[in-house]
């Protein structure tokens, strides 16, 4: 069990960086828009730069939140219960979520595989979006894994704290 954490550890460092890096290229992208803007100068493609930069970010953030334990889980109410009641209700709570996050992530693959076959690219700029597709198909396998991690983390009683 610890391997399996140490190596969903590792991806989730990876995804974080990937995310982080999107949302600083996402930030960057921002300034330089309106900056231009201000100067009455327009960029074609920003906003669909913009678009495919959300995808990972998101995405990714939702794989580390996962990991870090936040947002998974309602506080309120599992920190009122009794300790044995709230760690099989965590529990659950993670297993239904990794299923459906299971089912966006297979939704996500049927779309890539649709959109990839149509050749699929951004206006403007035609940038292949299948890349950015499969890495958010990516991201959100990940989440799932470490949802169905923490989930048998809490049945087996352990501490579900990176």
């Amino acid at each position: 069990m610890q391997a399996i954490g140490t190596f969903l550890g590792g991806l989730v460092r990876l995804a974080a960086i990937i995310g982080t890096l999107s949302v600083a290229a996402l930030m960057c992208l921002t300034v330089v828009t309106v900056t231009f803007r201000f100067l009455g100068i327009a960029f074609p493609g920003t906003y669909v730069l913009a678009e495919l930069l959300i995808m990972p970010a998101v995405t990714f953030a939702l794989a580390y939140t996962a990991w870090a334990g936040a947002h998974t889980k309602v506080d309120l109410l599992t920190n009122t219960l009794p300790r044995r009641i709230a760690d099989p209700l965590v529990g659950v709570m993670l297993a239904i979520g990794a299923g459906f996050w299971g089912m966006v992530a297979t939704a996500g693959v049927e779309e890539v595989l649709r959109r990839q076959a149509q050749g699929e690219t951004t206006p403007f700029l035609d940038i292949p979006v299948a890349p950015f597709r499969w890495m958010m198909v990516g991201a959100v396998s990940l989440l799932v894994a470490v949802l169905l991690y923490r989930a048998v983390e809490t049945a087996l009683g352990r501490e579900s704290r990176t």
